[in-house]
């Protein structure tokens, strides 16, 4: 008869532990209950997680770097089965808790970012600038809310000249995100500079509608610059990364589009005086450019004249020269012709003692040509006398 093996306890406990580290499947997992008799001591957690049917002892360590919940809480529990050998006693050594709403939330809010983002919808290359300085403002928002409040007080501490329109829609419950939409899709088409879509802080229930997937992408595909304002600084929605400029909160966005009209004056006149003083510069090198083509036109002027001078000299040379021999050459022939025409002169042949003798007016050139009695003229140089044929 086989004699019957003993064990001692530390054996069985350490058997029974050595068996839970072994299976991978109580390691790494995650769980859902409710909390029960949660306390705090020495900066560990100490709790029951419970359903309808079963209980399970939990602890978690350093419970300061996660969520802390209260008794009565549903949470979702991720950590690994524990069997301590030296107390007996199994447990569930919580790593990270969450309540068990926002871990769905985020879960599924995590998937939708992840889709988006791949389909290009947060790229920065699709950000349009906000203006400056814009003229017409609109804001979506509850109308009798104190976040529009704070946006008009905020903007008229600065600005008087923007002009603030509202457009009243739900930020909150059941198909809010569905107004928000329709409001996009009207007050796109207005000409706005400038769209701000804003609503107070809350829970991460009440800003899940600035997450809905349709609202996300009719921000994306809006022309009109979009300035997301929802929640506190913490606060961070999928309308924030779509949106062409993320506000921390509503008053933030306010000051961003209350330019100062003061700085925008005393910008103005810088740009003036900057403008006179880039013109007054440039008015300066273009008279001395004048200036400098001036003296060249001037001295090429000078040269061309004092060239042109000394051929017209020249030339003024020659045509004397040329004229003289003309002169010379005709005065030559004058004297010629004027000893030949003093020489043919019939007075002077007359002074000779010739007569001009005519009759009746015609030249009498031989004596054939007269008949006694005729009545004859004779002409010489000092005079004319009348005469008879009487022989022939």
């Amino acid at each position: 008869m086989m004699e019957e093996q003993i064990l001692n306890v530390t054996a069985v406990n350490n058997y029974i532990s050595s068996v839970f580290r072994a299976e991978e499947l109580l390691h790494n997992i995650s769980v859902a209950g409710e909390i029960s008799n949660m306390r705090i001591a020495k900066g560990h957690a100490y709790f029951i997680l419970k359903d309808e049917k079963s209980q399970l002892n939990c602890s978690c360590f350093n419970c300061s770097k996660t969520y802390t919940p209260k008794d009565g809480e549903s949470v979702i529990i991720k950590g690994s089965v524990d069997y301590y050998s030296a107390g007996g006693r199994l447990s569930f050594n919580a790593d990270a808790i969450k309540p068990l709403g926002q871990g769905m939330l985020a879960f599924k809010l995590a998937k939708l970012k992840e889709k988006l983002t791949g389909e290009g919808l947060f790229d920065i290359r699709f950000k349009k600038p906000i203006p400056p300085y814009p003229t017409d403002v609109c804001v979506i928002t509850a109308y009798n809310g104190a976040v529009i409040k704070d946006i008009k007080r905020t903007i008229r501490r600065k600005n008087d000249l923007i002009n603030i329109y509202i457009k009243d829609v739900k930020v909150q419950g059941k198909d809010a995100h569905l107004e928000i939409i329709d409001a996009l899709d009207s007050v796109d088409k207005m000409n706005y500079d400038v769209i701000i879509i804003a609503r107070g802080g809350g829970s991460a229930e009440d800003l899940m509608t600035f997450n809905e997937e349709s609202l996300v992408r009719a921000i994306f595909r809006c022309n009109t610059p979009i300035i997301s304002a929802v929640g506190h600084e913490s606060d961070v929605t999928l309308c924030d990364e779509v949106a062409d400029y993320r506000a921390a909160t509503p008053t933030a966005a306010a000051e961003k589009v209350a330019y100062s009209v003061d700085d925008l004056k005393a910008y103005i006149n810088q740009c003036g005086r900057q403008m006179k003083s880039s013109i007054d510069s440039q008015v300066q090198l273009k008279q001395r450019d004048l200036k400098a083509r001036t003296d060249f036109i001037k001295s090429q002027t000078k040269l061309l004249f004092v060239q042109n001078a000394r051929k017209i000299k020249d030339y003024a040379q020659s045509l004397k020269v040329a004229i003289d021999n003309k002169l010379h050459t005709a005065g030559a022939n004058y004297d010629k012709i004027s000893a030949r025409l003093t020489a043919d002169n019939p007075l002077a042949v007359m002074q000779r003692g010739y007569w001009y003798v005519s009759k009746g007016g015609a030249i009498v050139s031989s004596a054939k040509g007269l008949n006694v009695n005729d009545e004859v003229s004779l002409k010489t140089h000092d005079g004319e006398i009348k005469a008879k044929i009487t022989e022939v």
